[in-house]
Protein backbone atom coordinates (compact mmCIF):
# COMPACT_ATOMS: atom_id res chain seq x y z
CA UNK A 1 0.00 0.00 0.00
CA UNK A 2 1.44 3.40 -0.90
CA UNK A 3 2.10 6.20 1.37
CA UNK A 4 -0.38 8.37 -0.04
CA UNK A 5 -2.97 5.62 -0.78
CA UNK A 6 -2.67 5.38 3.20
CA UNK A 7 -3.22 8.53 4.22
CA UNK A 8 -5.73 9.83 1.66
CA UNK A 9 -8.21 6.42 3.28
CA UNK A 10 -7.13 7.93 6.91
CA UNK A 11 -7.73 11.31 5.96
CA UNK A 12 -11.32 9.82 4.62
CA UNK A 13 -11.70 7.72 7.94
CA UNK A 14 -10.99 10.48 10.04
CA UNK A 15 -14.02 12.77 8.20
CA UNK A 16 -16.69 10.28 8.89
CA UNK A 17 -16.03 9.72 12.13
CA UNK A 18 -13.83 6.93 13.43
CA UNK A 19 -10.66 8.54 14.49
CA UNK A 20 -13.43 9.32 17.91
CA UNK A 21 -15.27 5.79 17.92
CA UNK A 22 -15.88 2.45 16.03
CA UNK A 23 -18.30 4.03 13.21
CA UNK A 24 -19.93 1.77 10.37
CA UNK A 25 -18.96 4.09 7.54
CA UNK A 26 -20.54 4.87 4.48
CA UNK A 27 -18.36 2.68 1.89
CA UNK A 28 -20.27 4.04 -0.99
CA UNK A 29 -19.24 7.38 -0.22
CA UNK A 30 -15.44 6.88 0.93
CA UNK A 31 -14.77 5.15 -2.37
CA UNK A 32 -16.22 8.24 -4.36
CA UNK A 33 -14.13 10.62 -2.35
CA UNK A 34 -11.24 8.51 -2.95
CA UNK A 35 -11.84 8.00 -6.20
CA UNK A 36 -11.88 4.38 -6.09
CA UNK A 37 -13.49 1.02 -7.10
CA UNK A 38 -15.11 -0.59 -3.87
CA UNK A 39 -13.13 -3.76 -4.44
CA UNK A 40 -9.90 -1.21 -4.42
CA UNK A 41 -11.29 0.49 -0.99
CA UNK A 42 -11.81 -2.83 0.93
CA UNK A 43 -8.75 -3.66 -0.07
CA UNK A 44 -7.05 -0.73 1.11
CA UNK A 45 -9.47 -1.21 4.87
CA UNK A 46 -7.44 -4.91 4.72
CA UNK A 47 -4.10 -3.59 4.09
CA UNK A 48 -4.32 -0.68 6.60
CA UNK A 49 -5.68 -3.22 9.10
CA UNK A 50 -2.99 -5.20 9.15
CA UNK A 51 -0.21 -2.34 9.07
CA UNK A 52 -1.92 -1.30 12.68
CA UNK A 53 -3.64 1.78 11.20
CA UNK A 54 -7.28 0.51 11.19
CA UNK A 55 -8.91 -1.27 13.24
CA UNK A 56 -12.28 -3.47 12.30
CA UNK A 57 -14.99 -3.75 15.51
CA UNK A 58 -17.25 -6.36 15.58
CA UNK A 59 -19.06 -7.94 12.12
CA UNK A 60 -19.34 -5.26 9.71
CA UNK A 61 -20.01 -2.94 13.11
CA UNK A 62 -17.13 0.08 12.50
CA UNK A 63 -13.94 0.96 11.51
CA UNK A 64 -11.64 2.67 14.15
CA UNK A 65 -8.37 4.51 13.98
CA UNK A 66 -5.57 2.89 15.99
CA UNK A 67 -3.29 5.50 17.88
CA UNK A 68 -0.44 5.10 15.40
CA UNK A 69 -2.80 6.30 12.18
CA UNK A 70 -3.37 9.42 14.64
CA UNK A 71 -0.18 10.02 15.06
CA UNK A 72 0.62 10.20 11.23
CA UNK A 73 -2.35 12.27 10.67
CA UNK A 74 -1.26 15.01 13.43
CA UNK A 75 1.90 15.01 11.70
CA UNK A 76 0.44 15.38 8.51
CA UNK A 77 -1.61 18.43 9.91
CA UNK A 78 1.51 19.85 11.83
CA UNK A 79 3.10 19.49 8.42
CA UNK A 80 0.61 21.62 6.35
CA UNK A 81 0.21 23.69 9.29
CA UNK A 82 3.86 24.68 8.49
CA UNK A 83 3.68 24.94 5.00
CA UNK A 84 0.46 26.88 4.68
CA UNK A 85 0.69 29.36 7.49
CA UNK A 86 0.68 33.19 6.28
CA UNK A 87 1.03 33.45 2.80
CA UNK A 88 2.85 30.35 1.57
CA UNK A 89 4.19 27.96 -0.74
CA UNK A 90 3.31 24.33 -0.99
CA UNK A 91 6.09 22.90 -2.92
CA UNK A 92 5.03 20.06 -5.48
CA UNK A 93 7.82 17.84 -7.14
CA UNK A 94 8.05 15.24 -9.75
CA UNK A 95 8.51 14.15 -13.53
CA UNK A 96 7.26 15.43 -16.59
CA UNK A 97 5.32 12.82 -19.02
CA UNK A 98 3.09 13.57 -22.25
CA UNK A 99 -0.44 13.20 -21.50
CA UNK A 100 -3.72 12.96 -23.51
CA UNK A 101 -4.31 16.37 -25.12
CA UNK A 102 -7.30 17.02 -23.21
CA UNK A 103 -5.47 20.53 -21.92
CA UNK A 104 -4.90 21.58 -24.96
CA UNK A 105 -8.49 21.62 -25.73
CA UNK A 106 -9.87 23.17 -22.98
CA UNK A 107 -7.35 25.95 -22.39
CA UNK A 108 -7.86 26.76 -25.65
CA UNK A 109 -11.46 27.48 -24.87
CA UNK A 110 -12.39 30.95 -24.80
CA UNK A 111 -14.64 30.80 -21.78
CA UNK A 112 -11.79 29.37 -19.84
CA UNK A 113 -9.12 30.99 -20.84
CA UNK A 114 -11.12 34.57 -19.59
CA UNK A 115 -11.25 32.93 -16.49
CA UNK A 116 -6.95 32.28 -16.48
CA UNK A 117 -6.92 35.82 -18.01
CA UNK A 118 -8.31 37.46 -14.97
CA UNK A 119 -6.80 35.75 -12.44
CA UNK A 120 -3.63 34.37 -13.25
CA UNK A 121 -2.80 37.45 -15.01
CA UNK A 122 -1.90 36.08 -18.62
CA UNK A 123 -3.40 34.30 -21.45
CA UNK A 124 -2.41 30.88 -20.94
CA UNK A 125 -0.27 28.69 -24.03
CA UNK A 126 -3.26 26.32 -25.36
CA UNK A 127 -1.61 23.40 -23.64
CA UNK A 128 -0.74 22.18 -19.94
CA UNK A 129 2.33 20.40 -18.71
CA UNK A 130 1.35 17.35 -16.94
CA UNK A 131 3.24 16.52 -13.47
CA UNK A 132 3.52 13.06 -11.61
CA UNK A 133 3.97 13.66 -8.87
CA UNK A 134 6.78 12.27 -6.36
CA UNK A 135 4.79 9.88 -3.32
CA UNK A 136 5.53 12.88 -0.94
CA UNK A 137 3.84 15.34 -3.28
CA UNK A 138 0.95 13.43 -3.69
CA UNK A 139 -0.88 14.31 -0.23
CA UNK A 140 -0.24 17.88 -0.26
CA UNK A 141 -2.00 17.66 -4.26
CA UNK A 142 -5.03 16.08 -2.16
CA UNK A 143 -4.83 19.16 0.22
CA UNK A 144 -5.31 21.81 -2.76
CA UNK A 145 -8.68 19.99 -3.86
CA UNK A 146 -9.46 20.97 -0.25
CA UNK A 147 -8.66 24.73 -0.62
CA UNK A 148 -11.08 27.37 -2.21
CA UNK A 149 -8.28 28.84 -4.74
CA UNK A 150 -10.14 30.41 -7.85
CA UNK A 151 -13.08 28.88 -9.01
CA UNK A 152 -13.78 28.09 -12.63
CA UNK A 153 -17.16 27.37 -13.07
CA UNK A 154 -18.46 24.75 -15.70
CA UNK A 155 -19.41 25.94 -18.80
CA UNK A 156 -22.31 24.69 -21.30
CA UNK A 157 -21.70 24.89 -25.31
CA UNK A 158 -25.13 23.51 -26.39
CA UNK A 159 -26.08 20.28 -25.01
CA UNK A 160 -22.29 19.84 -23.61
CA UNK A 161 -21.09 20.85 -20.35
CA UNK A 162 -17.65 20.73 -19.39
CA UNK A 163 -16.59 20.53 -15.81
CA UNK A 164 -15.43 23.64 -13.47
CA UNK A 165 -11.96 23.76 -11.90
CA UNK A 166 -9.88 25.54 -9.45
CA UNK A 167 -6.93 27.47 -10.24
CA UNK A 168 -3.85 28.52 -7.92
CA UNK A 169 -0.61 30.39 -8.86
CA UNK A 170 2.39 29.27 -8.97
CA UNK A 171 6.28 29.21 -10.27
CA UNK A 172 7.89 26.30 -12.06
CA UNK A 173 11.41 25.65 -11.49
CA UNK A 174 11.59 29.14 -9.55
CA UNK A 175 11.55 30.82 -12.91
CA UNK A 176 8.50 30.92 -14.51
CA UNK A 177 5.04 32.23 -13.36
CA UNK A 178 2.32 30.40 -14.04
CA UNK A 179 -1.16 28.12 -12.64
CA UNK A 180 -1.96 24.73 -11.40
CA UNK A 181 -5.38 23.52 -12.82
CA UNK A 182 -7.34 21.14 -10.40
CA UNK A 183 -10.32 20.20 -12.29
CA UNK A 184 -13.84 18.90 -11.08
CA UNK A 185 -12.83 15.61 -13.15
CA UNK A 186 -10.42 14.39 -14.93
CA UNK A 187 -8.96 11.49 -16.25
CA UNK A 188 -5.54 11.12 -14.56
CA UNK A 189 -5.02 10.23 -10.48
CA UNK A 190 -4.65 12.57 -7.33
CA UNK A 191 -0.73 12.17 -8.24
CA UNK A 192 -0.91 14.09 -11.48
CA UNK A 193 -1.08 17.85 -11.25
CA UNK A 194 -1.64 20.09 -14.99
CA UNK A 195 0.06 23.44 -14.99
CA UNK A 196 -0.34 26.64 -17.36
CA UNK A 197 1.59 29.31 -18.17
CA UNK A 198 2.24 31.86 -20.57
CA UNK A 199 4.85 30.23 -22.72
CA UNK A 200 5.11 26.60 -23.64
CA UNK A 201 7.24 25.34 -20.13
CA UNK A 202 8.56 23.28 -22.29
CA UNK A 203 10.68 25.18 -24.88
CA UNK A 204 11.33 27.82 -22.14
CA UNK A 205 12.50 25.45 -19.18
CA UNK A 206 14.02 23.45 -21.89
CA UNK A 207 12.40 20.23 -19.97
CA UNK A 208 10.93 16.93 -22.05
CA UNK A 209 9.61 13.77 -21.11
CA UNK A 210 10.83 12.27 -17.45
CA UNK A 211 12.96 15.54 -16.59
CA UNK A 212 12.27 16.89 -13.13
CA UNK A 213 10.52 19.89 -12.43
CA UNK A 214 9.44 21.67 -9.03
CA UNK A 215 5.71 23.58 -8.75
CA UNK A 216 5.79 26.25 -6.17
CA UNK A 217 2.01 26.68 -5.37
CA UNK A 218 1.11 30.10 -4.23
CA UNK A 219 -1.94 29.20 -1.55
CA UNK A 220 -2.50 32.30 -0.01
CA UNK A 221 -3.45 35.81 -1.69
CA UNK A 222 -1.46 37.90 -3.61
CA UNK A 223 -0.17 37.10 -7.31
CA UNK A 224 3.20 35.12 -7.80
CA UNK A 225 6.53 36.20 -8.35
CA UNK A 226 9.60 34.14 -10.00
CA UNK A 227 12.49 33.89 -7.27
Amino acid sequence: MKRYELLALLLELARQGCARAPVRIDKALAAANLEVSAWTLSKWLREAAALGYVESVGRGRGYVLTERALKELRKLVEDLEGALGGVERVVLTGTVFRGLGEGSFFVSLAEYREHFRSFLGFDPYPGTLNVRLDEESIAKRRLLEGLEGYRVPPIRRGDVEYCGARLFRAVINGSVEGGVVIPDRTVYGPDVVEVVAKVCLRDALGIKDGDRVRVEVLVGAGRATAE
